[in-house]
Parts: structure tokens; C-alpha cells; sequence
């Protein structure tokens, strides 16, 4: 499957080394506004096609495919013109700034039967499904705590971490923190209380306190002004779950109430983004417009989350 790639930055680069370990996928075409023919990856793959435009990437009748790589302000204009070219998409999370971005997206999909999906990448791994089984295990959920927390002020100011229409902790981490807790306690929520670090408009922390309807609370925790150690933890009726690095899962370990532990593995083919590729293409091939590990409404409920806590 010929995959175009709009945007070439850090993440995109990490994507080329991952499709590699799919089953089908390949790099067919980068469309960038800044790569340049001498670029590393560029000469050791000189059978990749450049394109300054992306409209004329869209235009390749050999693209059979496009993933989103830009940054956060732009993927809904170009995941919308994607769709116009019935070319399906996969887009860097989150996928758009608005839960109502994500309504016009859907009518799009519905227009052009044309699939879309967020590269959510946590969702799609094997260790994410082997833990959803392992929570039936540990008794009723009491409490869930995620974090995602890191040091960017060494950034320049002219990143687009510390732009005012798509910056912030929030905006830029907010999709695996809240879309890890959504995606293992699917129950209705009751209330948000968030405290909130923000400076001239841009949020650099916050700490959200999820109340579900069933009992359990969920802790929320980002930033981009600290460094922390990332985990998950998850306290059942009897026992509790640790994950490190719970965005791209490979091992956690239950502690049982009785003292005992057990410790599990999953190492993922090629890198953490290799299953949700291949996850798309072969959602791709099987005709899917919605993936089944991650819809377009798991997306607008983790903006409509992110909502309320801004507000």
C-alpha cells in the first residue's frame, strides 16, 4: 500500500521506520515544504517522490493512502481535503483542535465512504488489549491515574508548543493521557475538577480529577514545563495494575492484594507505531470507513473532555 506522507518532521520520520515492519506498507511519496534532496532519508530511499505541494501529492493516482504528520492547526484542513480525493487518512493525534471539527470530519467520511482514523497509537498495540482483559481481573475499578509529563521550555519560542491556537500541554499530550483512561473505563462521567498552569494563554500543566458515575476516580496529568516518570496505575477491588509508559505499552505488572505479583509482556514488531499502521491498511483493504480500536467518537469524546477541562 503506497502511503503518501504530508509533513515531514520528528514524528513523520519516526513513521517511515515503523512502516517498514508492515505487512504491504511503503513510503511512496513525502509532501514537505521544507525537505530538501540531500536530506538523509531522502538519498538512501531516492525512489520516494517529493512533492512541495500537497494538493499534487493528493493528485497522484499512485497514493493510495495518506498519513498527517503536520502540526496540530492544519490537520483538519488537509484530513478534509484528503477525504474530498477519497484518499483515506490517518493524522497525527489530535486529529482536529474541536469536537465540532470532528462533526465535519464525519460528515465528510459519510460523504466520500472514505476511512479516517487518529493515530492513536496506544490503543493499538497488543499490551493495550491484553491490560483491558487483566482489568476484569482485579475487581471492581477504584481509581485510575495517568500522567504525561515533560520538559519543552528548552524549545525555541517559535515551536509550535508555545503557539496560542494549537500550544500547550493540553492540546499537544491531552490525547494519551485522557485517551488512555477513556479507552479502559467506559462509563459516564459525572464531574471534572482541574487545576491549570497557564501563561499568556498557553497551558503548560494541568491535573484533572475524572468522577465517574460508577465511583471510580480518574486522575488526569500533564505538562510541558516538568519532567516526570510516565506510568499508569489502575487500583482494583483486588489488586492494582502498573504501566510504564502506558502510551505504547509493553509490560506491567498486577500486585495482587495478597502480596503477589505477575509481571507481563508484550514487545511490539518493529516500533510503537508499526500495529497502527498496519491496523489502517488492513482497515483499508477491508473496505472500513471507522476503525474498530479507535472511531471517530472516542476522538470527540477526548476533545469533549479536553473542553471541559480548558473551560
Amino acid at each position: 500500500m503506497n502511503f503518501g506522507i504530508i509533513g515531514f518532521g520528528r514524528i513523520a520520520r519516526k513513521f517511515v521506520q515503523a512502516i517498514e515492519a508492515t505487512d504491504e506498507g511503503k513510503i511512496y511519496a513525502i509532501g514537505s515544504r521544507s525537505v530538501f534532496m540531500d536530506d538523509p532519508y531522502l538519498k538512501e530511499h531516492s525512489e520516494v517522490k517529493v512533492y512541495k505541494d500537497y494538493e499534487e501529492l493528493l493528485n497522484d493516482p499512485q497514493v493510495d493512502a495518506v498519513y498527517i504528520a503536520l502540526t496540530h492547526k492544519f490537520h483538519k484542513e488537509w484530513i478534509l481535503r484528503s477525504l474530498e480525493h477519497h484518499v483515506p487518512v490517518l493524522s497525527e493525534k489530535p486529529l482536529v483542535l474541536t469536537a465540532t471539527d470532528v462533526d465535519e470530519i464525519q460528515e465528510k467520511v459519510k460523504k466520500t465512504n472514505t476511512l479516517c482514523t487518529e493515530a492513536l497509537k496506544t490503543k493499538f498495540n497488543t499490551g493495550y488489549d491484553h491490560l483491558k482483559e487483566d482489568l476484569k481481573r482485579i475487581g471492581n475499578i477504584q481509581t485510575i491515574y495517568a500522567n504525561f509529563c515533560s520538559d519543552s521550555l528548552g524549545l525555541p519560542k517559535t515551536s509550535f508548543l508555545f503557539d496560542k491556537e494549537q500550544g500547550g500541554a493540553l492540546n499537544d499530550i491531552g490525547s494519551y493521557v485522557l485517551g488512555f483512561i477513556l479507552g479502559i473505563h467506559e462509563e459516564e462521567i459525572d464531574k471534572i475538577e482541574t487545576e491549570r498552569k497557564d501563561i499568556e494563554g498557553i497551558n503548560y500543566y494541568f491535573r484533572s480529577k475524572i468522577y465517574f458515575k460508577d465511583g471510580c476516580i480518574a486522575t488526569a496529568e500533564g505538562a510541558i514545563d516538568r519532567e516526570m516518570d510516565r506510568y499508569a496505575k489502575i487500583v482494583g477491588t483486588k489488586g492494582e495494575i502498573m504501566i510504564p509508559n502506558y502510551n505504547r505499552i509493553i509490560d506491567y505488572t498486577i500486585h495482587w492484594n495478597d502480596g503477589t505479583t505477575e509481571t507481563k509482556s508484550y514487545p511490539f514488531k518493529g516500533n510503537d507505531m508499526t500495529m497502527q499502521i498496519q491496523d489502517f491498511i488492513d482497515d483499508v483493504k477491508n473496505g472500513k470507513v471507522q476503525s474498530e480500536k479507535h472511531c471517530l467518537v472516542d476522538t470527540k469524546k477526548i476533545l469533549e473532555i479536553s473542553e471541559m477541562i480548558s473551560a
